[in-house]
């Protein structure tokens, strides 16, 4: 069916908001004939064969158009995939309706992140504003994203979540990690803003990971987060030198500067968001050892060769900070 229409031309010509979803739908196609292909036993030419050329073309165009990974990622299933009216989802029945809930749950905790990201930014950027206002905003919004996580770790059926996780796994034909909230590049984002001299201090590895699986995270949001945390010699995408002991973490990447100069209430009002941003990090923590780790399941977003509990701990502060 793909092979029989010039879809290359269409995705080219698409406005962006459309070809997002079609993105999310390649991805989606791709994602299935590996994910299916390994579960028959497939060698990994017959695996290619399985995927065809036609597919495989659209994948590689789409990734033209937008870089990014070449596999299904956190992105595609949670940003761009139109769950609200037309889900991509791969299972039916109960489990189909908490594999939509699921992703459905991260979008509005992505939705939140982002009004606290741009409240954060406003307030380290925007002369003369109203910083408790902005800190009273972020720390709703941190409030509110953190009583949705607490749902999933509260509610979540783990029969059902075993039912649908196995389809978003490693790519089973591919060195790549799959689609994990390890890879949102808004927390990333918020803990920058409201911690980020701090997380290098304590947890330098973080920012050493975030460079070496940027391909993973949403491109536009991460690279605006490296473009605050370079210098103006620095290539955006480059190792900053701070990271190697060459220069000092860049503060004015974040809000401290700003609630330095103001003091006394406006401190305390950030000392809560840190809190409120540390409890979402430890429900994070919480609900993947319960239901991925604890259970013996693989977890999608860390390599071979790292350490589970490392990798989950990266962004919690040491109790002193809390």
């Amino acid at each position: 069916m793909i092979a029989a229409s010039d879809y290359d031309a269409l995705l080219r010509s698409l406005p962006q908001s459309d070809f997002e979803i079609a993105k999310t739908d390649i991805q989606y196609l791709v994602n299935c004939a590996y994910q299916m292909s390994a579960f028959a036993g497939l060698h990994p030419l017959d695996a290619e064969l399985t995927l065809g050329e036609a597919l495989s073309r659209l994948a590689r165009s789409s990734c033209d158009r937008q870089p990014g990974i070449e596999v299904l990622s956190y992105e595609d299933m949670i940003l761009t995939n139109p769950l609200q009216n037309d889900p991509r989802v791969y299972c039916l029945g109960a489990a189909g309706v908490e594999e939509r809930d699921f992703c459905l749950g991260h979008q509005i905790i992505e939705s939140e992140l982002q009004s606290a990201m741009d409240a954060l930014l406003n307030l380290r950027d925007v002369a003369e504003v109203d910083a408790g206002q902005c800190l009273t905003l972020c720390l709703e919004r941190l409030e509110s994203a953190n009583y949705v996580l607490t749902r999933f770790h509260e509610h979540m059926s783990p029969d059902l979540f075993g039912q649908f996780r196995v389809f978003y796994g490693k790519n089973p034909y591919k060195n790549t990690l799959g689609p994990s909230g390890r890879f949102s590049a808004r927390i990333v984002a918020v803990s920058v803003l409201l911690v980020g001299e701090e997380l290098f201090h304590q947890k330098p590895q973080f920012y050493s990971d975030l460079y070496r699986l940027s391909e993973y995270y949403p491109q536009r949001c991460i690279h605006e987060v490296f473009r605050w945390l370079s210098s103006d010699k620095e290539s955006a995408s480059s190792k900053p030198g701070w990271l190697e002991g060459k220069a000092d973490f860049p503060r004015v990447a974040t809000i401290s500067p700003v609630v330095e100069h103001h003091g006394g209430e406006i401190e305390t009002l950030r000392a809560s968001c840190i809190c409120a941003l540390d409890r979402f990090t430890r429900m994070h923590r919480s609900t993947a050892l319960k239901y991925t780790v604890e259970p013996g399941r693989p977890i999608v977003g860390v390599e071979v060769s790292e350490n589970v509990e490392a990798v989950l701990s990266q962004r919690l502060l040491t109790e002193a900070l809390r």
